[in-house]
C-alpha cells in the first residue's frame, strides 16, 4: 500500500479563507519511509497571532518562500496513487483540495485518518491529540505542530497499527475508496 501522510499548518480559519503556511509529507510504501517533503508557503495574508504562537512560524518566517501556486504541480505529483493519510484528515484534506482547486489541481484521493484508526485499533486511551497518543504509544518525542515532524509522528501510528493489524483492515478504515484505490489527479 502506498500512503502519503500530510500535515498542513495553516493561518487559521477555514480552508475557504485561510491558507498554508508549512507542508510536511512522507511517503511510505506499507511501512516503509520512501520519501519525505516539507516546505513553509508564503500565505499572502497574515497568519493568526494564536497560530504563531502554537506553531512558532511567524510572518516573518514565511515572507519570501513560494506561494503555494509555484509548488502544487510538485505537491500534487507526490500525493498522486497514494492514499491520503492525516491526523485529523479531514481538516487536513480540505485545505489541501482548496489551495490545490486554486491552481486549476483537483484531488480526491483515498484517505485515512490516523486519530479514526487509533481509537480502533488502540482503544481505551485517555487522549488521541497527536501528541498524548504518541506518548501513550511510546513513540519518540517531536517537534509539536510542525509539519514535518507531525507527519512524522502520524507515520508512526500509521506503521503501528499497520504491523499490528496487518494491511487487509487498515484498507478496510480506508474512506472514499469508490474512487480506484489509486488517488486521483487531474486538471480541472
Amino acid at each position: 500500500m502506498k500512503f502519503a501522510v500530510v500535515d498542513l499548518e495553516t493561518t487559521g480559519g477555514t480552508a475557504e479563507v485561510g491558507r498554508i503556511t508549512e507542508i510536511g509529507i512522507v511517503l511510505l510504501d506499507d511501512c516503509e519511509v520512501v520519501k519525505t517533503y516539507s516546505a513553509l508557503v508564503d500565505p499572502g495574508m497574515p497568519i493568526q497571532p494564536f497560530v504563531q504562537h502554537l506553531t512558532g512560524i511567524t510572518d516573518e518566517m514565511v515572507q519570501g518562500k513560494p506561494q503555494f501556486a509555484s509548488i502544487a504541480e510538485e505537491v500534487a505529483e507526490l500525493l498522486k496513487d497514494r492514499i491520503f493519510v492525516a491526523h485529523n484528515v479531514l481538516y487536513d484534506i480540505k485545505f489541501m483540495r482548496t489551495e490545490l482547486k486554486r491552481c486549476c489541481i483537483k484531488i480526491d484521493p483515498p484517505r485515512l485518518c490516523t486519530v479514526k484508526i487509533s481509537r480502533r485499533f488502540f482503544p481505551g486511551l485517555p487522549s488521541y491529540s497527536l501528541h498524548k497518543l504518541t506518548q501513550a504509544l511510546e513513540l519518540p518525542e517531536f517537534n509539536h505542530h510542525r509539519a514535518l515532524d507531525d507527519a512524522l509522528a502520524a507515520a508512526e501510528i500509521l506503521k503501528l497499527a499497520f504491523n499490528k493489524v496487518g494491511p487487509e483492515k487498515i484498507l478496510k478504515e480506508v474512506k472514499n475508496l469508490s474512487t480506484p484505490k489509486k488517488a486521483k489527479v487531474e486538471a480541472i
